[in-house]
């Protein structure tokens, strides 16, 4: 048996009827033939065994929808049902005809007697409340002499019981067809929406996120297990009261709108709100509330994980020092690029912090969280960039992972990757880039399935890639894709405010790392360091201040301390050192001199000493004359 759906209505002639119809159909539903409070005590005894839907008729339809927590559905009677009963009601012996029931059916009534060519006040009506007893009407009525009564079921047994007549209307089977299939849709689309609301449900239960559903007044109408961690009230505390209210009563304090106000010892939380459009208009909002502590631990544990990775970004814009106007120029402009996801191209010298500028990039765009990956592309063989880019699968070439392996830009995903030195990227290998960058698609090495990758690339190059397209060692097509956004990191001996300026700032730092009391560096020095032309940029500089930091034993950088660098000048023009007054030529030829006088003649050992190719020291030796 079926239990989704009971048919209960007052007439047994109607219910048999019910019956042979589901039967020829083949369903399988209770149908009883009752009245009023019995239909009802039938119907919740039926509740239990999953009923969805009750079908009746007239006052007992009225009681059951009154009554019961499930909806109802009338079983309609035809015009041809009420003539049938009219006309039978016309050929039987009597006096008087009486209609004991509802408006409705006695105006399909005195249609049928004017059908009939019967005058309409023939058969007289007497209207059914849930106020008044059944059987105290119907005696009153036997008692004004009527004797034929068309009715339910209650008052036809009562009447037969008194010797009277009573007529049922009965149901055509085309009608009650229509009517079973009507229910069945309307309650299959119940339980579809029950499934579906215990879906959504156990989503919304599941998610770790607060969420609270309001309505189109604001007011909470569902909120999730998450949200009752935030708010320390029960459901029915929450449901139905304004989000306001709640929020300011809870002293939680929204920090992109500042709402409520004025409030101590608030709870700071981020709320997003999306609204739920049902045909084109707002009908309520579903909101998600986060603590901004429990922010900060996700974002700190995120940034813990991919430490242990190595894929994070350790720099800001504020670990990039300078006082320059070209500097304070630059940064603002990575600033404003940090907020897109179009990819950057930094061009700059060696030594001039390109990857302090990417990893500052990542830590103010929205991927700050994400993972930061860069690689040295000039480090790569031809034959390991492909894969270490894109991985490869099982067995892809001899002495692979048997497992395969993930590429950079997988790892990348979400986040961003920083391709160092992209100008030695192989020409083959392009094309797979500027896919990748395009289209957001990779394939691992000896695989045949595209990936799809979410990640923003970060370039650098310290040569001309437009000139690199006119030798035809770079695609133009890869160019154009790779600097939408360009910046153009300038040397340090174009910015003579910052070699003053990171000199102090070094010193202090290898002074305090190096336990020395070190608070000054002569003008002399400062002056000579301005003049030199910085081939390495910050990372020559800086080694030049930690070495004169480590040889240093007084509280000041001076200039007999600076001789005992021996700082090594290369074709550039420069001031003499300080002291000694050489000359750039002279400085060279000591230097060479002591170094091939230390290494007892060996030009290599000499070369390896100075820090220079060993070409180049025999170029120079053949041009100063040293011995």
């Amino acid at each position: 048996m079926d239990y989704s759906i009971a048919f209960i209505l007052p007439s047994a002639t109607a219910c048999e009827t019910i019956k042979r119809v589901l039967h020829r159909m083949n369903y399988e539903y209770p149908v009883y033939a009752k009245s009023r409070n019995d239909a009802v005590i039938i119907a919740r005894e039926l509740l239990p065994h999953g009923l969805r839907m009750v079908v009746s008729h007239g006052i007992t339809l009225s009681c059951l929808n009154e009554k019961l927590p499930i909806p109802t559905m009338e079983m309609p009677f035809s015009g041809l049902d009420t003539l049938i009963a009219v006309r039978t009601a016309l050929g039987l012996p009597g006096k008087k005809i009486v209609h004991v029931g509802t408006k409705h059916l006695y105006y399909h009534i005195q249609k049928s007697l004017r059908i009939l060519g019967e005058k309409e006040d023939l058969i007289s009506f007497c209207e059914l409340t849930q106020e008044i007893s059944q059987e105290e009407v119907t005696q009153n009525l036997i008692d004004e002499g009527y004797d034929i009564f068309i009715a339910g079921i209650t008052v036809v047994n009562y009447v037969r019981l008194k010797g009277k007549t009573g007529l049922e209307f009965d149901l055509d089977e085309l009608g009650v067809e229509a009517t079973i299939v009507n229910a069945q849709t309307v309650v299959n689309n119940m339980l579809r929406l029950e499934e579906r609301n215990e879906y959504d449900k156990a989503i919304l239960h599941a998610t770790s996120d607060a969420i609270i559903a309001l309505d189109s007044s604001r007011r909470i109408t569902q909120v999730n297990p998450a949200a009752l961690d935030i708010i320390p009230a029960p459901v029915h505390a929450l449901t139905g009261r304004s989000i306001a209210e709640v929020l300011s009563k809870y002293r939680l304090t929204d920090i992109e709108s500042g709402q409520p106000q004025g409030l101590s010892n608030s709870t700071p939380i981020l709320i997003q709100e999306l609204p739920v459009m049902v045909r084109g208009h707002q009908q309520g909002s579903v909101i998600s509330m986060k603590r901004v502590s429990d922010i900060f631990d996700l974002e700190y544990q995120v940034k813990k994980d991919l430490l242990l990775k190595g894929l994070v970004a350790k720099y800001t814009f504020d670990d990039i020092q300078g006082i320059s106007q070209a500097i304070r120029d630059i940064k603002q402009q990575a600033a404003v690029y940090a907020g897109y996801d179009s990819p950057v191209l930094i061009y700059g010298e060696t030594g001039t912090g390109k990857e302090l500028f990417a990893q500052s990039i990542h830590n103010a765009s929205k991927r700050k969280t994400q993972p930061f990956v860069p690689i040295n592309c000039a480090t790569l063989s031809e034959s390991l960039i492909e894969s270490e880019l894109f991985g490869y699968t099982q067995g892809a070439f001899t002495g692979a992972n048997k497992n395969g392996k993930k590429g950079l830009f997988e790892l990348a995903d979400k986040g961003t990757i920083f391709l160092d030195e992209i100008s030695e990227i192989p020409i083959l290998i392009q094309s797979k880039l500027l896919r990748a960058i395009q289209e957001g698609e990779i394939m691992r090495v000896g695989g045949d399935k595209v990936i799809h990758v979410d990640t923003r690339v970060i370039c650098s190059s310290n040569k001309d890639l437009l000139q690199l397209i006119q030798e035809k060692r770079f695609k133009d097509d890869l160019y154009y894709r790779l600097c939408v956004l360009e910046i153009d990191i300038p040397p340090l001996r174009e910015r003579s405010d910052d070699i003053k300026f990171l000199a102090f700032s070094l010193m202090r730092s290898y002074a305090r790392k190096y336990g020395k009391i070190i608070d000054s560096i002569e003008p002399e020095v400062l002056e000579f360091l301005v003049n030199l032309q910085f081939p390495g940029n910050v990372r020559e500089l800086r080694s030049i201040i930690e070495r004169m930091v480590i040889l240093c034993d007084q509280p000041t950088l001076d200039a007999a301390t600076l001789k005992k660098c021996h700082i090594r000048i290369t074709n550039q023009s420069s001031p003499a050192c300080p002291e000694d007054s050489l000359s750039v030529k002279n400085a060279e030829q000591r230097l060479i001199s002591e170094a091939l006088k230390k290494s007892n003649g060996n030009k290599a050992a000499a070369a390896k000493m100075l820090g220079i190719d060993p070409s180049t020291l025999y170029r120079k030796i053949k041009a100063y004359g040293v011995l």
